[in-house]
């Protein structure tokens, strides 16, 4: 990392300082003055409670602090987005100073050398996300295959936050009609795993269904050769991507490979800056799968400190994070179409990545959900 844990602490009264400046200017306008106040108040509030060279009380650890930070840079970017009465240049503004805060989250250190509290401090540990969150922000059993339908499983794992967090996330798994498995959004990868999937059917397909979910692909690729990579539009192109040397079988797009047999609807659900969701509805079950798009944390799974954010956000409600709202707001009419089309499949079960999915009540809980797309 670039930025050590001392520098950061030193960057967030900066920027507390800044902000507060900012708000208190009268050539800046109102409502963002109001902003930049709350968001300078709450960078110090929360820096002076962190477990690091710049706190005075052990409340939160770091990791913590840097998922607040990142909350905090994709609610600028998405005021800046949705603000749209404002002037071309306030926006802008609020979109520089959540990108650069982003930034900065991406290249600190999520490890203090020193802090106010012993480890964590008392508090600190009863929230740390490497220990007591970890298990408990999960749906264990943890990397096996559960059944939810007829041909329809679900596998609940784990991944690394960018903020040294630990972040809940889930694969669904379909078997087609020619007995072969489909993993949508594949997870992290173990022998355990791919045993206990075999003994269902063989691994013939894997999807990548956003330019998010992919990072797990490569081990399975690895210990399933004969499967078919299919990604979300625009994947191929990232560089990422190309430097982890992914193997990209066919991009998915208006309709589902023959190969899947006729069983599974794919619709795409698109959004400014190459963004695609590829949703898959499993008609025999009438489950249907997706994975960013809906986002439904459980307040109990998630530290305490971070619950109002979170709740605010609606990420607690079923909506995903604001960043990515305004990201497929940048083409709204299509993405509202596909939001529609969603709800008139009326289906019996949502499934997606992160949080409690929807095994009752699916269809009333999907259109609350998708609210911010629907009329």
């Amino acid at each position: 990392m670039l930025i050590s844990t001392r520098l950061h602490g030193m960057i967030d009264y900066a920027v507390a300082l800044t902000l507060g400046g900012l708000a208190a200017c009268p050539a800046v306008p109102g409502r963002i003055r109001g902003l930049l106040g709350a968001a300078g108040a709450l960078h110090a509030g929360y820096a002076v409670a962190t477990d690091y060279e710049g706190g005075a009380r052990p409340v939160i650890s770091m990791p913590q602090h840097l998922a607040l930070d990142t909350l905090g840079g994709a609610a600028l970017i998405g005021a800046g987005v949705l603000m749209r009465r404002q002037s071309t240049a306030a926006r802008a503004g609020l979109v520089a100073a959540g990108l650069l805060e982003l930034a900065v989250v991406s290249a600190s250190s999520s490890r203090p050398r020193g802090g106010p509290g012993t480890g964590f401090g008392a508090v600190g540990r009863l929230l740390d996300p490497e220990a007591r969150w970890a298990t408990r922000a999960s749906y264990p059993p943890l990397d096996v295959p559960k059944p939810v339908a007829q041909d329809v499983f679900i596998v609940d794992s784990q991944m690394s936050g960018a903020m040294g967090s630990v972040l809940p996330v889930r694969m669904t798994v379909l078997r087609l009609p020619d007995g072969g498995l489909l993993l949508h959004s594949p997870t992290r990868y173990s022998i355990a795993l791919k045993r206990a999937l075999e003994a269902i059917g063989p691994v013939r397909h894997l999807v990548a269904p956003n330019l998010a979910h992919w990072v797990f692909l490569k081990d399975w690729q690895a210990a399933c050769p004969d499967a078919t990579t299919w990604a979300a539009p625009g994947l191929r192109g990232r560089k990422q991507v190309r430097d982890a040397g992914l193997r990209l079988d066919g991009e998915l797009g208006g309709t589902e490979p023959a190969a899947w047999g006729g069983t599974v609807e794919l619709v795409m659900v698109p959004g400014g800056l190459g963004f695609h969701e590829c949703a898959l509805f499993h008609h025999p079950s009438r489950t249907l799968l997706l994975t960013d798009l809906v986002m439904n944390l459980e307040a109990r799974k998630v530290p305490a400190l971070l619950r109002p954010v979170l709740r605010a956000f609606g990420m607690t409600d079923g909506m995903p994070p604001p960043y990515l709202r305004a990201v497929v707001k940048l083409r709204r009419g299509e993405a509202s179409r596909a939001a529609r089309h969603l709800v008139s499949l009326r289906p019996d079960r949502v499934v997606f990545a992160h949080g409690q999915w929807f095994e009752r009540n699916a269809t009333g809980a999907l259109r609350r959900a998708l609210r911010w797309l629907l009329p």
